[in-house]
């Protein structure tokens, strides 16, 4: 049993000491040099916003519909607003202010497609309603048809009474939520949410360059924090609230400031990346969080600016185990298999991430004929999540695991994606894919350099990739080799540059688009005989002939069957 103040979870106890070793010191990485982006643009006295012609037709909108509404008797008999508002606030005029994201970023100079508005006095589905009213009514005025917003989606949370609306004006997507105030319960990250003033709603976000806001109708930025047009400016991560706090109400905001700080290359403040290390912050993310959700934000960490920053903050932290597990069989697995052996393959995660990830820095691709396939892996953004789950996940190989009573076994990697961030069976296929043939891949790989290959063997082996992995395999690969220290980077650059020829060479790039000249069905009805799990058999060795002979067609195709189908009967 693991008690952390009143939370108490019981845990199998060699998961317990998996979890507890992998707290990593996090000392010397705050000391060690990273490299910030250059200071922001904006002057953090007088920060200014300007905002391109759709945003501005929105906040003319916007504008005239709440002047309107403020202009009416007093806002308690205003349409749409609810017996659950608080007095103080039905006193107050409607004010609308632009939240989170869209402030941070155009402070940037990013443009952002996303708009969420948060309102005072109202919910937003109430908003909504009557801005559609107002719309129907204007639209010549404003020449935006009024059934653009007609269907309001409503996305009700534990408190009924505070429905957002989602819309488009102007063809951007655009939130309308009432402002916020949030009461967290020990076991779960989903708050008991109430109207808050402004303050209380910066107050709960997850960091304070997230919290600031844009007034509409003052046109004006408000830091509400005090501290996030600094923290923005000098690109530092850090809660508006005590961070240890912040992140046990909802664990899942420590995956969120990894993925800011990978995709805006910003430091984590020290305190916070103290907290962040805490072992009782990893007891509640697998206690609060659903594995759907931590996929989701390792995702966008992986598929971000600099995911090696990323993936180098989850280590430092300790929080591989909690991310790349077992998800809901872990039990059964450390049940119906060796705990030891099990905790054996996370040590061996553990520590080859932390040797191999400085070691990437020696690969450089750019001014050779892999460039492109490099280049392939940064622009897709399923390669690129490939690639750095097939980096991360390699040391756990072809071993297979026992996860059920009915004593079903599968490899090891596909249940840490499957279960343990819930990607897709396309997700995990690839991954297991990429790593179970590492060896045969890299074997091969050497016979292409030696001049020594069958065109058959590079053939069959490149029909376990489509287009969607072809790049994420051959770098996968190229990296790997690397890794294991067994030639210098330009040996095995100038190896796989051979290879990359010669898949060219061959006409093998699209190899497992390939289909036999002959099928099952033409061949039964050729040879007169009734197909069976022969056939099978049959076609694979019809392959082989086929990549050999690549001049060779339908004709001679059926001359080589005749000499070895007796086998096959």
């Amino acid at each position: 049993m693991l008690c952390f103040g009143k939370l108490r979870l019981t845990l199998n106890p060699y998961i317990q000491r998996r979890l507890l070793s992998t707290s990593v010191a996090v000392h010397n990485f705050i000391k060690s040099k990273i490299t910030k982006m250059p200071p922001r643009n904006f002057d953090v006295n007088n920060p200014v916003i300007e905002l391109n012609e759709t945003e501005a037709k929105i906040s003319v909108l916007l504008n005239d519909y709440v002047n309107l509404v403020n202009s009416r008797a007093a806002s308690a008999a205003t349409p749409g607003i609810t017996g659950t508002v608080p007095e103080q606030q039905l006193q107050e005029p409607l004010e609308l202010r632009i939240t989170g994201g869209w402030v941070r970023d155009k402070l940037l100079g990013n443009e952002s497609n996303d708009i969420d508005i948060a309102i005072n006095s109202q919910s937003g589905e109430a908003f909504a309603e009557g801005l559609r009213t107002f719309i129907a009514e204007n639209s010549a005025k404003y020449q935006i048809n009024p059934s653009g917003i007609h269907k309001i989606e409503k996305n009700p949370e534990k408190s009924k009474h505070l429905e957002t609306a989602t819309t488009k004006l102007y063809g951007l997507d655009v939130d309308f939520v009432n402002l916020r105030s949030e009461e967290y319960t020990e076991d779960s990250r989903i708050p008991v949410i109430q109207f808050g003033t402004p303050e209380e709603d910066a107050l709960r976000r997850d960091a304070t360059l997230n919290a600031l806001f844009y007034n509409l109708s003052k046109n004006k930025v408000e830091d509400l924090t005090k501290t996030g047009l600094q923290d923005l400016k000098d690109g530092i991560l850090k809660t508006p609230l005590p961070p240890l706090k912040t992140f046990l109400d909802d664990p899942l905001r420590v995956l969120r400031l990894i993925r800011f700080a990978a995709r805006f290359n910003f430091v984590v403040e020290e305190e916070t990346l103290k907290a962040m290390s805490d072992a009782r912050i990893k007891e509640a993310l697998s206690h609060k969080i659903s594995r759907e959700r931590v996929g989701v934000e390792l995702e966008k960490t992986l598929t971000s600016a600099n995911p090696v920053y990323g993936l180098e903050l989850i280590d430092k932290i300790g929080f591989f185990s909690s991310i790349f597990n077992f998800g809901a069989v872990e039990e059964d697995i450390y049940k119906f298999n060796s705990a030891d052996e099990i905790n054996e393959y996370f040590k061996i995660l553990d520590f080859q991430f932390a040797k191999h990830l400085p070691l990437l820095q020696a690969i450089d691709l750019s001014q050779t004929s892999l460039s492109k396939h490099q280049e392939h892996i940064q622009s897709d953004k399923f390669q690129k999540k490939l690639f750095w789950l097939t980096f991360v996940l390699e040391a756990f190989g072809s071993q297979r695991f026992i996860f059920n009573k009915a004593k079903k076994e599968a490899f090891a990697i596909d249940l840490i994606i499957r279960e343990g961030v819930k990607y897709s069976k396309l997700d995990t296929d690839s991954v297991v894919k990429i790593i179970t043939t590492k060896t045969q891949y890299q074997e091969i790989v050497e016979k292409v350099a030696g001049n020594n290959a069958l065109r058959s063997e590079v053939g069959l082996l490149l029909r376990n990739f489509d287009e969607h992995t072809f790049a994420a395999a051959m770098i996968f690969n190229l990296i790997n080799e690397h890794l294991q220290g067994k030639q210098d980077p330009g040996a095995i650059i100038s190896k796989y540059e051979t290879f990359n020829q010669y898949i060219i060479d061959q006409n093998l790039t699209n190899v497992n688009q390939l289909k036999h000249l002959a099928n099952g069905k033409v061949i039964s009805k050729k040879f007169n005989k009734k197909p069976g799990p022969w056939m099978a058999k049959l076609l694979e060795k019809v392959l082989v002939w086929q990549l050999d002979n690549p001049e060779l067609g339908e004709e001679e195709c059926f001359q080589y069957i005749e000499t070895i189908i007796a086998e096959f009967l």
